[in-house]
């Protein structure tokens, strides 16, 4: 159970991430600095979903710092499309790609994950700030290759819904892989066959 003075905390967390995740989304260094800590994240990540060079993932809410779509692509070396649904962050996304060399590799769309004709993957990795999860996960199902699709979301810690999101879609989970960060503690692993097929 979290406490009022708590509450207060992990409210003004999302904020504070998304205003540090703009001011520095031209600088290289900071994101190096800032993808420090996911970068085993991300590889648990892509080891649950078997990630591999053939798959084409879906880095939903990469935000204008999309250190999990870098990171994916760098760890499996899989074409990867980072989404958001804010257009500046999506913006400066792109342009941090770009710096980075990895337009070949990396494309920045903006959509609302949840609503938005999605292309077409094999994976999809799913932030934690993303919402709702339900809805995403209903249309990522569209969209993800409906007998090898594969989906990972990260799940808020307990108490921190509220202000994440919460998937309700268990019976579709296959596999987790859990962490240690300050605002959620595991990944889940779903697959659209396990729930039939998409009306």
């Amino acid at each position: 159970m979290h406490g009022a003075g708590e509450g207060r905390t992990v409210r003004l967390i999302k904020p504070f991430v998304a205003w540090l995740e703009r001011r520095f989304a031209n600088s290289a260094w900071f994101f190096r600095l800032y993808s420090l800590p996911y970068h085993r994240l991300v590889s648990r990540e892509l080891k649950l979903a078997a990630v591999s060079r053939i798959d084409t993932v879906l880095s939903v809410g990469c935000g204008a710092l999309p250190f999990t779509a870098v990171l994916a692509h760098r760890l499996s070396r899989a074409r990867v499309i980072a989404v958001d649904i804010d257009p500046v962050a999506a913006a400066r996304a792109a342009a941090l790609i770009r710096r980075l060399g990895l337009s070949e590799s990396i494309t920045v769309v903006t959509g609302d994950a949840a609503t938005a004709v999605l292309p077409t993957a094999t994976v999809a990795l799913v932030a934690l700030q993303a919402a709702p999860k339900d809805d995403i996960w209903h249309n990522l199902r569209r969209s993800l290759d409906p007998t090898q699709g594969r989906a990972v979301f990260r799940l808020p810690r307990r108490g921190l819904e509220i202000e994440y999101g919460r998937f309700s879609n268990e019976t579709a989970v296959v596999g987790r892989a859990r962490h240690r960060m300050p605002t959620f503690d595991e990944s889940v692993l779903c697959v659209p066959h396990a729930l039939g097929a998409v009306s």
